[in-house]
């Protein structure tokens, strides 16, 4: 899922993608919705993690969602998409 030619973005540039909330972003990883290396500001970030960070971005406003409650929608949402490729 993740290869050499992903992207890479820093702290700063997830914090953007975030609506600059860094409170936000440390909940969501706390509830595990994307898992890193280190402490969050030192970390680097995929491209992946950045589609998982806006699709929980977008879950946590639309339903006015916790960090927890969004990881339990997408740990879902990862299983339906499982279930309907068959594996």
């Amino acid at each position: 899922m993740h290869d050499e030619h992903d992207i890479q973005l820093s702290y700063r540039e997830i914090i953007r993608a975030c609506d600059h909330d860094a409170d936000w972003l440390l909940r969501i990883i706390e509830a595990d919705v994307i898992s890193i290396s280190g402490a969050p500001e030192a970390a680097t970030y995929s491209g992946y993690q950045l589609a998982r960070i806006r699709r929980a971005h977008r879950i946590s406003r639309d339903f006015e969602a916790s960090a927890p409650a969004t990881a339990l929608i997408l740990q879902l949402l990862d299983e339906l998409d499982a279930l309907r490729k068959g594996q």
